[in-house]
């Protein structure tokens, strides 16, 4: 969830998962079922030196291992020994290039695991170091008392302010102002129902209210305290207003008890916003906060922080062993902030510091690899993209260490690029594919990363930097960054997507996107049954969509149709069987999967193979779909190869926002606001509308499938989709083995 985005979220209270990745042969029998994917592996180059390592906790008479020692051998045979406390590492030194082998054993056993190889390359793998927690402690001692900001915003307040900071001033005072009357007080009494009613629309309903007014809330705090610090006018009494602004909001944050209704236990996302900007306030402010009201702050941030401390912590370091939390996982980065501010403030956050900050800059995100993916969907990177902000800032300023710097930061600015780009109508894959994207979250994200493709996408993005991040923002030093796009088509191979573009740098109206997931996280947490699913926009509108609106996670019609294959533009049989949906046994929905193989891009032509037989739980024998994108004819191909133990119906799914018709050759048109698309079925397959079912959300939509002509136990689609409707004449020929598609005279093999 966004820290400071106002809108319902589906995702309240029960969408963080205490589950990964399926078990791997690390430990022997005596070992509990291992939910960490151990890293790095593969034999691959490391996009960070040195690398983060991780591996499953060993259990020992049902307790976590007291602690492992780690080998890592590099060139010429050199090995270094690291001695630590957690099922994770992370160097303190860059290693130089070479190839590598790394194994762990737990302090109470003399058996290491088999041993894994990564490889540190000269110019690709980027450093990236984070200190110990001795260091980085004496690094904050000496930032003096506001340890929040970057040393030269606090220098000299009044030095004159650029055009672009003296613009965010001026916006973010205006909102102050503005939100000075109209933000309600905050009561206890308004929200009365508890936990034992969490499986209520009504409960549930309220979670949201609760988070939509503790945010905006906690950003007024915020901003007031910021102005007032850098005493963002030359006007006494605004100055003043400020800090009584700051002073009003912060006491009636601090007011809320910690164990009512925005307790962790009822609201985990408002008890981490308010004493995250609780402790931020105070930093800002400083001995303008009143010992009185001080103390009553400090106390809020304390029991606060503690409750999500013994959240995470759990009873065996649960964030350490069970990484796929997505309210988990934010909380980890939250708390290390808090205490990062809290240092010396608050009596736990030395501890809380010890546990989170250098274990929170390992990890980041378990949603992707080095690649930068996010496989919980471009909606949830986008509110992350914006919780990053209220934690990175503060950190970097406090510590030094830059998490913006990071190459997962890097490159995860760059995933956006490919999957949001500018112009995009909707997200795309997961909860919340339906909404639109916010703009201002990448935009401030991509201008703190400062890469040549974040700056190259911040800057293509209609819309404004968020005032109150920019504004504390430190000062860009070295030589500018030029911009750059990145490549028209990409992978994401630890997720399992890919995004295939006409030209990423072409107008909105002239823009082609065609992705394509088939992911080896399944429908896991935020993710559908959409493995070999297809999304066609253009010309800034939508063409093959995916159906239904998002409600609330977990709703009855989420699981019945919005998260379902036949939502999608998937394969589906016998009336709309899908591939299994991870409700309710969310272990086993990560082996309910895909895979991507064969991908490769040129001027001219993207193609991609992707793997669904696993999603589909043994109902199908194979499911592989084959995409080619013709870049300058502006086609798509889609080849579907399907088997079954038992015969079958076969449905090629599609989806659109108009009426599907047919045209005089037998081909399916969708006409867009913006432009359209004509499918032609290759592979004799009949066209048969369906409606959504009668608990479907949102506006109407439009729903079809190409079906096979009769029961059997294998199939095949080949179905040739002309973008813009061309009049392209397509023909199909070759063998069953060797089809070629000939399209106006040109042919494409199909294998």
């Amino acid at each position: 969830m966004s820290l400071f985005s106002v809108r319902p979220l589906p995702c309240l209270l029960f969408c963080a998962g205490l589950i990964g990745a399926p078990a791997h042969a690390d430990w022997a029998a005596s070992t509990t079922l291992s939910v960490v994917r151990p890293a790095p592996a593969g034999d691959q180059v490391q996009g960070q030196n040195p690398p983060g390592f991780a591996w499953s906790q060993k259990s020992i008479n049902s307790q976590p291992a007291s602690g492992y020692e780690v080998e890592v051998t590099g060139p010429g045979g050199a090995t270094q020994r690291f001695q630590v406390s957690r099922n994770w590492l992370l160097p303190e030194k860059t290693f130089a290039p070479g190839s590598y082998t790394w194994r762990v054993r737990a302090h109470e056993d003399t058996e290491w695991t088999d041993a894994r190889t990564f490889r540190i390359d000269a110019s690709g793998s980027l450093p990236f170091i984070v200190p110990s927690e001795t260091d980085l402690k004496k690094f904050i001692s000496a930032r003096g008392a506001v340890r929040s900001l970057p040393p030269e915003l606090l220098a000299n307040p009044n030095a004159p302010l650029s055009e672009e900071r003296m613009k965010l001033r001026v916006r973010l005072q205006e909102e102050v102002t503005r939100n000075t009357t109209n933000l309600p007080v905050p009561a206890d009494a308004n929200w009365p129902l508890r936990s034992t009613n969490a499986d209520t629309k009504a409960y549930i309903a309220q979670a949201g209210v609760i988070r939509n007014t503790i945010t905006p809330l906690a950003r007024q705090l915020e901003s007031a305290a910021l102005l007032w610090r850098l005493h963002a006018t030359d006007k006494p009494d605004i100055i003043d207003l400020n800090l009584e602004e700051a002073i009003r909001r912060g006491n009636q944050l601090a007011a809320l008890h910690p164990d009512g209704p925005t307790s962790y236990r009822e609201q985990d996302q408002a008890t981490r916003v308010i004493a995250l900007s609780l402790i931020k306030a105070i930093d800002l402010l400083g001995p303008a906060v009143e010992e009185k009201y001080r103390k009553v702050w400090l106390d809020a941030v304390q029991r606060r922080g503690k409750a999500i401390y013994d959240s995470i912590l759990g009873s065996n370091g649960k964030i350490d062993q069970y990484p796929f939390d997505s309210h988990g996982g934010t909380n980890y980065g939250m708390l290390a902030a808090i205490a990062t501010l809290g240092l010396d403030r608050v009596p736990d956050a030395g501890k809380w510091f010890d546990f989170s900050l250098r274990g929170y800059a390992n990890s980041l995100s378990p949603w992707g690899g080095d690649d930068g993916g996010f496989a919980n969907g471009t909606a949830y990177a986008e509110y992350s993209e914006e919780i990053y902000g209220q934690l990175w800032q503060p950190i970097a300023a406090a510590t030094g260490v830059n998490l913006f710097r990071k190459p997962w930061a890097i490159k995860f600015a760059q995933f956006m690029a490919h999957f949001d780009p500018p112009g995009s109508p909707t997200h795309v894959f997961g909860d919340e594919h339906d909404v639109v994207p916010v703009t201002q979250r990448s935009i401030s994200y991509g201008k703190s990363v400062q890469s040549p493709v974040s700056l190259w996408y911040a800057n293509s993005l209609v819309g404004k930097e968020n005032a109150l991040f920019g504004l504390q923002a430190p000062a860009i030093k070295g030589a500018a960054v030029t911009p750059a796009a990145p490549a028209n088509a990409a992978q994401y191979p630890s997720i399992g997507w890919v995004a295939m573009h006409s030209k990423i740098t072409d107008p909105v109206d002239k823009l082609t996107s065609v992705y394509f997931k088939s992911s080896p996280y399944g429908s896991y947490n935020h993710g559908h049954a959409d493995q070999n699913s297809l999304v066609i926009n253009s010309g800034g509108g939508q063409l093959l969509v995916e159906a239904g609106k998002a409600d609330y996670y977990g709703s009855e019609q989420a699981k019945a149709w919005y998260r379902q294959t036949r939502a999608h533009n998937a394969i589906t049989y016998d009336g709309g069987i899908g591939q299994e949906l991870g409700i309710g046994d969310e272990v086993a929905s990560l082996g309910w999967n895909g895979a991507i193989s064969n991908f490769s891009t040129s001027p001219t032509l993207d193609t991609v193979t992707g793997t669904a037989t696993a999603a589909y739980k043994g109902a199908l024998s194979v499911a592989v779909r084959q995409v080619w994108y013709l870049r300058e004819k502006n086609m798509v191909v889609v080849r579907d190869k399907l088997s079954s133990p038992a015969p079958r119906i076969f449905e090629w799914n599609m989806h659109s926002l108009k009426e599907m018709l047919i045209d005089g050759n037998g081909k399916v048109r969708i006409t867009g606001d913006r432009s359209k698309l004509c499918l032609l079925s290759l592979t004799g397959s009949s066209f048969e509308r369906f409606p959504a079912p009668s608990i479907a959300v949102g506006p109407k939509q439009f729903h079809a499938a190409f079906k096979s002509p009769a029961l059997a136990s294998s199939a095949e689609f080949i179905v040739v989709l002309d973008i813009g409707c061309k009049g392209s004449v397509a023909v199909l020929g070759g063998t069953p083995a060797a089809p070629v598609v000939t399209i106006d005279g040109q042919p494409l093999r199909l294998y």
